[in-house]
């Protein structure tokens, strides 16, 4: 059986974190302000930092600058405590970061979940301090400076098909992204992806096109499956008659799958949480 769904996710879904309560100070003049940090406070920052979230919020969550929050993580690098999590990588886990960003040129955010993902024991620290000495990270100055991302311009401009299997007992979910506003336009499940699975996602986005007035001027469809079933069959026309005018396959090794990995682990989650109520 086929499951649709239309413009009801959000890429990034939001994340709630149980944390503890900080201190309301205003600050005036010159302070320590060790003062408005306890230590479950900084246990709490240097726990959450290595499971992925990042030095702005937390800065942002405590009230202190994200200097303040670095020089946390370095006092308890220096420090000694939990020695192991700030450990040396691998020789293996080198490798295997420096090949994801080699060929994919994804973040340190990204790679960490996908290491997260395969069962590795590596911390984000550990990851974000190994991509800066080796100058793969850019500082916000050259990210600014930089290109605009060919995916992101004005929303349908550009639409990503990707799919995802949690795993060998659950069905596929195929889904079309919208890269400029990060939503999920429509989505389907199934035990299998076949050309009748993708005209149900065309048609989804056909209604989703009609009821909003807009035009998709380019679809990238995930190489592989998606791609082989587009060249051998219909669907190049089915598409263009629900108003998807340029359909090509991803050229770019999947790298746009690779960066919607936290979609994914965010739809792992809500099908364990169907399965557990």
């Amino acid at each position: 059986m086929h499951h649709a769904y239309t413009a009801s996710y959000r890429l990034h879904a939001q994340i709630h974190m149980v944390y503890p309560a900080k201190n309301q100070y205003e600050i005036k003049g010159t302070y320590n302000l060790d003062i408005m940090l306890s230590g479950d406070d900084k246990r709490f920052i240097v726990k959450s930092v290595e499971n992925g979230y990042k030095v702005s919020d937390l800065a942002k969550m405590f009230n202190v600058t994200p200097r303040r929050v670095q020089q946390i993580l370095k006092e308890d690098l220096n420090g000694g405590s939990d020695r192991k999590k700030f450990a040396s990588l691998t020789a293996e886990e080198a490798r295997e970061i420096e090949d994801l960003w080699v060929n994919y040129k994804i973040g340190s955010r990204t790679i960490y979940y996908l290491m997260k993902s395969k069962g590795k024991n590596v911390s984000y620290y550990q990851i974000y301090n190994f991509m800066r000495n080796k100058n793969m990270i850019k500082s916000k100055a050259m990210q600014s400076s930089g290109q605009k991302n060919k995916y992101e311009d004005r929303p349908l401009s550009t639409i990503y098909v990707d799919y995802h299997q949690s795993n060998m007992e659950s069905p596929y979910a195929v889904v079309c992204v919208d890269m400029a506003t990060k939503k999920i336009l429509s989505m389907v499940e199934s035990r299998k992806i076949t050309k009748e699975l993708m005209q149900k996602l065309a048609d989804s986005m056909g209604q989703f096109i009609v009821s909003t007035n807009m035009t998709v001027q380019h679809m990238h469809l995930r190489s592989g499956v998606l791609s082989i079933l587009y060249g051998a069959t219909d669907l190049k026309y089915y598409m263009k008659r629900k108003g998807i005018e340029e359909v090509t396959p991803d050229k770019h090794g999947n790298t746009i799958h690779l960066a919607l990995s936290r979609l994914w682990q965010n739809y792992d989650q809500v099908q364990v949480d169907i399965r557990i109520t």
